[in-house]
């Protein structure tokens, strides 16, 4: 077993590809007939890996749905649609100071983000110790003084932040467990205390995941917290939506660079946006200031 596994179970056999192999963070005494038949039943109750010799991904069941995805030859890049559109925070705040996630996963948009906002502080909080568990697994680094992952309640979090009057540049949700969506980021307090801690120019932005009914009540949840405008932006084949909102997007003149901002972060880093900056353009035409307003 190599040291990147070193603490690992591994299980092979799962499917007909030999290359595939499932790897759960369990002691080398653990019965792994009884392990399979959790997995198989549905009742194992932690995060778990399973690698097909080129992605690795986190998952909570065997169903098929990933938490998070990583490349093993370039562990941090962006494999995920989702989590690239969820890096269009930066064409509303492109030099952002402090950015707070909830929710680490396999930590992909940590990972981007220590790695290319060198002058960019992240905290990430997360409430399930057996997802920090796995963090170096997927080469999340070690906690410095731009990067810290703390264990706990990001609406919790969040709370305390409001209260302290502690801000954010961005605030990203990316909060799921295996049931789904975390409940308490359903919460219309917790929105409240989110929109409180975004800076002057910050972003909220979030990863729904949802059935089109329950998403299209989140959207006006949003709305009725943070005001208009909210970005919606569909994935696409994967069913999930990113929304944008909070004050970056109040101020035409930060909608109206958005696009060039696309072209700098295809240029920097790689990420391409081609719906974002239309929407944006779009929402800019259907609210023009008219004479009479004027």
């Amino acid at each position: 077993m190599s040291s990147s596994k070193k603490g690992l179970i591994t299980l092979k056999g799962f499917t007909a590809d030999h290359e595939t192999e499932i790897h759960l963070a369990e002691s080398g005494e653990a019965d792994r007939g009884v392990l399979w038949q959790q997995l198989v039943s549905g009742t194992y109750d932690k995060p778990f890996m399973v690698d097909d010799g080129g992605n690795r991904v986190m998952c909570f069941t065997i169903d098929g749905s990933i938490q998070s995805e990583m490349n093993v030859a370039d562990p941090d890049a962006l494999v995920s649609d989702y989590t690239r559109k969820m890096m269009a925070f930066l064409l509303f705040c492109p030099r952002p100071q402090h950015v707070l996630m909830l929710g680490l996963g396999g930590g992909s948009l940590a990972k981007f983000c220590h790695r290319h906002l060198p002058r960019t502080s992240v905290s990430v909080v997360e409430i399930n110790p057996a997802v920090i568990a796995l963090r170096r697994h997927f080469h999340v680094p070690p906690d410095d003084e731009r990067l810290r992952v703390v264990q706990g309640d990001g609406a919790e979090f969040v709370a305390g932040m409001a209260g302290d009057g502690r801000r954010a540049d961005a605030l990203l949700v990316d909060a799921y467990d295996r049931r789904g969506i975390a409940s308490s980021m359903c919460d219309p307090q917790f929105l409240e205390n989110a929109r409180k801690i975004l800076s002057v120019d910050g972003v909220f932005v979030m990863n729904l995941a949802l059935y089109e009914s329950r998403r299209d009540g989140y959207l006006r949840l949003l709305r009725s917290v943070f005001g208009e405008p909210v970005i919606a932006v569909d994935v696409g084949w994967g069913g999930n939506t990113v929304a944008f909102a909070g004050p970056a997007l109040r101020s035409r003149r930060r909608l109206a660079a958005a696009p060039s901002y696309a072209r700098w972060a295809q240029a920097k880093l790689d990420l391409k946006f081609t719906k974002l900056p239309g929407l944006v353009r779009k929402y800019l035409r259907n609210t023009a200031p008219t004479e009479r307003s004027m």
